[in-house]
């Protein structure tokens, strides 16, 4: 850092620098002048050497007088200015000194003593050029000395007052300023003499600034009071939080997780230092539908929500997960809030209470409702099938003999049968105590034909039962009414009552068999 004493030396030694480089380049634009001058002057005063001896000359050249003429010469050659000289006549050269050789020189016209418009001669004046340049080489150096000897004792006054009056005191302003500590309530105090001055002024509006900086940095203390208590609150709410929560980049890595994600990432056997989603697609069920859950919050800009199934690393048990993504722009980029909520509790209680809604508990097959359910939705998408509605015979005799177990256990052997008769994809339902309904999509009656007599030959198939210690078989058998839609109805009020009217049939007739319903 510069201190006082060098920063004041510096100042000093700026302006002597200034003033002496002023110096040269005046002293040397002043040399120049002179010298200029003085060539001027030797060209003139040649000039008027040359018009004052015109006219002795024009006498010597018009008598053609050559000793009147070499007189001229003499006279012309002692002056230190002129070299050498020559007089020619329009027929000869009349005169001419020993250190002509032939130079170019000045030359004057010699008029007619008698004829003023006539002439009868030239004089050749050669200037002395060397002694002419020494001459003002010597006068403009003489001048430059003179001007220096005047420069010198005005640059030492312009220095000292220069430091003196300015560069002292903002040497005393500057270690005032270096002294004061940033934001703190001390100030500049003026220098001696300088209250009113520029330096004052200068003083009074770095003082002004101080106020602004000391104001603006009491600003920020509280400012950063403030945003460190909100930090300490994000960071206990967010951190405590018991949903999990993490904070994803748009490149995929994880930023920040909070306890309740890393107890669940570990939970997975998942790693919060591998990128998001790529850390649980492994263990996703449906890939798909989780990276079409990132790309659609990325792209659309809108909070997108989705449960999952995943399985546990660890345990192999699905997992469901409900992921709730916010997209979040920031001077950053874009970042993913994300939210993930284990609902597997949720989901087995709905499935639990899915399965006593919509399966009996004995057969494991839908009941009523369920059956109804898958139905109502082929009514309402138009998907053709055919409904088979099954009445077991001499059922009630073997719950009457051998008693509720032994027709449960009949009941349980049947649902197994039919099952085997017919496609995963097709219906088969316990529709109430010993009726039964089988629903079969998109089939040919032929078809539908080979699939009645299978239901009626399997139903008929003893069924092996121990009593007392007793080998039994028992046996019923099946009643079977057949309707179709859409050939037959178009509700399934209307469906099941043709094919319950079917069956009615068969009963009233030889029972053991199947039936078409007949408009």
């Amino acid at each position: 850092m510069i201190n006082k004493s060098s920063l004041i030396i510096r100042l000093t030694i700026a302006l002597a620098l200034s003033g002496f480089l002023f110096g040269v380049i005046y002293s040397k634009l002043y040399y120049k002048s002179v010298y200029a001058d003085e060539l001027a002057r030797s060209k003139t005063t040649i000039e008027q050497i040359g018009q004052t001896v015109s006219t002795t000359a024009s006498i010597a050249a018009y008598l053609e007088d050559a000793d009147l003429a070499i007189e001229v010469l003499n006279g012309l050659i002692s002056n230190d200015v002129i070299l050498a000289a020559k007089i020619d006549t329009d027929t000869q050269t009349l005169a001419k000194s020993l250190l002509y050789k032939g130079q170019p020189g000045n030359q004057f016209v010699l008029s007619h003593p008698f004829i003023p418009t006539a002439n009868v001669g030239v004089i050749l004046l050669v200037p002395n050029e060397v002694f002419i340049r020494q001459q003002a080489s010597s006068i403009a150096s003489d001048s430059v000395e003179t001007l220096v000897l005047l420069i010198i004792p005005m640059l030492v006054l312009f220095v000292s007052l220069a430091y003196i009056m300015i560069t002292r005191p903002m040497g005393v302003l500057f270690k005032q300023l270096q002294e004061i500590p940033p934001g703190e309530s001390q100030r500049l105090r003026s220098p001696a003499n300088h209250k009113d001055s520029e330096i004052g002024q200068v003083t009074k509006s770095i003082n002004q600034l101080l106020d602004k900086t000391q104001s603006l940095f009491n600003q920020e203390r509280e400012l950063r009071k403030a945003i460190s208590v909100l930090e300490q609150r994000f960071r206990l709410m967010f951190e405590r939080a018991s949903t999990p929560t993490l904070l994803v980049k748009s490149s995929g890595l994880i930023e920040l997780a909070n306890d309740a994600a890393q107890d669940l990432l570990v939970g997975l056997n998942v790693s919060a230092e591998e990128t998001f989603p790529e850390c649980l697609m492994p263990l996703c069920k449906s890939p798909d539908s989780l990276d079409s859950l990132i790309n659609d919050a990325t792209n659309q800009g809108q909070v997108k929500q989705m449960e999952i199934e995943f399985e546990s690393a660890l345990t192999h048990l699905p997992v469901w997960l409900n992921i709730v993504i916010i997209p979040t722009e920031s001077e950053e980029g874009l970042y993913l809030q994300i939210f993930i909520n284990d609902v597997s509790y949720r989901r087995n209680m709905i499935n639990e209470l899915k399965q006593k809604a919509q399966f009996d508990p004995l057969t494991n097959l839908n009941n009523r409702y369920g059956a109804e359910l898958k139905l109502r939705f082929w009514l309402d998408n138009q998907i053709p099938f055919a409904l088979l509605l099954v009445d077991l015979d001499k059922f009630k005799p073997i719950n009457d003999i051998y008693g509720h177990n032994a027709g449960d256990e009949m009941l349980k052997h049947i649902a197994a049968n039919l099952k085997e008769c017919v496609r995963n994809d097709d219906l088969v339902a316990r529709w109430g105590g010993d009726e039964f309904i089988v629903a079969v999509p998109h089939i040919a009656k032929d078809g539908l034909q080979k699939i009645a007599s299978h239901l009626v030959a399997k139903t008929a198939m003893p069924m092996p039962y121990e009593k007392d210690n007793q080998s039994l078989e028992l046996k019923v058998s099946a009643s079977i009414g057949i309707a179709c839609y859409p050939d037959h109805a178009e509700t399934l009020h209307e469906l099941i009552e043709k094919a319950d009217n079917a069956m009615y049939s068969v009963k009233l007739a030889t029972k053991n068999d199947f039936a078409f319903y007949h408009l």
